[in-house]
């Protein structure tokens, strides 16, 4: 059995309340590298729990994580996140005994606002508890019953089948397909030990939709599968509001239902209006409908909530290219660059909103950049076979659907890929093909059609009105 030892700091909280905080994830002390999931694991599940909290702002995990194993000045960090006060911690395995150091400095002044405190769970789960409960009762937050029960909720009472779902989400933040699979094993496991894990279905529902969304395997073979395993939890648990976002996405992009996805999203703010992915999917959501307007205020409100967010950023960027406002959205994706220069998908919005401008050269630019940092996938090669049709360079175009057809023979290729080269090409009769071929592949991004500028040529053609027709777009 592996015993807990845990300090804390209680100095007397001063100054102004604590309205917003910054959870950054644990430093791993450990030799062993194993343990890393536990310490990402105690980070974004304090970060989940606290963001429960109706009048407390918590940074995302797009905000935090990337100051992941850096020795970084609490304050300062704070200052940049524009939080109130910072946990920081260091776990750390001696024998069977997990040492857990915390540590919230209030980022005004930098004291730090906890006393000495020792404490020795008996399961895993039981720490991120007590460290949320600490938090709530060291600060002196006024809690209604409701909220301390949300606070510290269990999903599970198997301390094995936690660990379980905690290394299953560990790789599933990894975001690529061997992960993913090894994200699927995990959280199978904690279903097995515990087969009413509702929390566990939830991340099995989440892998399944990202494996279709990065066109790992078809839509078909997939989101079935994410839908029924989000159903389950919401079956054990009627008040999982991380299920009901997963339904909710797969009703529109994949069931093209908007109607139940409305009502789904409804429920998941009702329910956790904090979590971050709500904020990612219902802004798309209001996007596919057509309803612009409100899409950017929603992302926009998830920005302001989140301001050094590289997630919100992009997602604000995404709904501005939507709505047709081309030099925002360029202007957005810089942002969201200066925040993380990794983020590929920023070039991607770079790159679309420069050709619906008539710049195409620039949009090849930002295009092949993108292409680079997602490693020349399907959707990359896509985009610089528009982009080369924009320019009249049609060899190029050409090479690409070359590339993706024999791509096609190893790995799932989308439909769309193709619609969108000979869009670009202007072969209206190939491109409505592949569309259709979408549309019976069920494509994801066949939600935004109706949006996306780069249709721009189909829409006086009455098969695109058929075609919105068939997919099932609300008037």
């Amino acid at each position: 059995m592996v015993v807990f030892a845990i300090w804390f700091f209680a100095i007397r909280p001063r100054g102004a309340a604590v309205d917003s905080i910054a959870v950054i994830p644990f430093t791993n002390e450990s030799a062993d590298t194993n343990m890393e999931y536990l310490s990402d694991g105690i980070s974004e599940s304090l970060t989940n729990n606290l963001s429960q909290l109706p009048n407390l702002r918590v940074a995302a995990r797009s905000a935090v994580f990337r100051y992941k194993g850096k020795e970084t000045d609490p304050q300062k960090i704070g200052r940049d996140l524009q939080v109130s006060a910072v946990l920081t911690g260091r776990l750390l395995r001696q024998g069977d005994t997990l040492i857990v150091r915390a540590e919230l400095v209030d980022v005004a002044n930098g004291s730090q606002l906890w006393g000495v405190q020792s404490r020795k769970p008996q399961d895993v789960f039981a720490l991120q508890e007590d460290l949320a409960r600490e938090i709530s009762e060291k600060l002196k937050w006024r809690l209604t019953g409701e909220e301390k029960q949300r606070l510290t909720k269990r999903y599970t009472d198997n301390a094995e089948a936690y660990q379980l779902y905690l290394e299953g989400r560990y790789h599933w933040n990894k975001r690529n397909p061997d992960n993913y699979r090894k994200a699927l094993e995990y959280f199978q496991q904690a279903i097995d030990k515990d087969p009413a894990y509702a929390l566990a279905y939830a991340g099995m529902a989440d892998t399944w939709a990202q494996i279709s969304f990065f066109n790992v395997l078809p839509p078909r073979e997939v989101m079935p599968k994410a839908k029924a395993a989000a159903e389950k939890a919401l079956q054990i648990d009627n008040r999982l509001g991380e299920a009901y976002v997963s339904l909710g996405y797969i009703s529109y992009t994949y069931d093209f239902d908007w109607t139940a996805a409305g009502k789904q999203f409804d429920q998941a703010l009702a329910l956790n209006p904090g979590y971050a992915r709500t904020h990612s999917f219902y802004p798309l959501y209001l996007s596919s409908l057509g309803r612009s307007q409100d899409s950017i205020d929603a992302a926009t409100g998830a920005l302001e909530l989140d301001p050094a967010s590289p997630g919100s950023s992009h997602n604000l960027a995404v709904q501005l290219y939507l709505a047709g406002r081309f030099d925002q959205a360029i202007e957005q994706s810089r942002k969201t660059l200066e925040l993380d220069p990794t983020v590929a998908v920023a070039y991607l919005v770079i790159g679309q909103s420069f050709s619906a401008k008539g710049m195409d050269r620039e949009g090849l630019s930002a295009d092949e950049k993108y292409s680079e940092l997602s490693r020349n996938s399907a959707m990359s090669l896509a985009l610089l076979g528009y982009a080369y049709a924009r320019i009249g360079e049609r060899s190029q175009a050409l090479h690409a659907i070359e590339q993706l057809t024999a791509a096609s023979k190893q790995t799932y290729t989308p439909a769309f890929s193709f619609a969108w080269i000979y869009t670009g090409l202007g072969d209206k009769d190939r491109a409505f093909e592949w569309l259709e071929k979408a549309r019976e592949e069920r494509f994801t991004r066949l939600a935004y059609l109706r949006q996306e500028a780069f249709w721009e040529p189909l829409r006086s053609d009455p098969r695109f009105s058929e075609l919105l027709r068939r997919i099932g777009f609300p008037p």
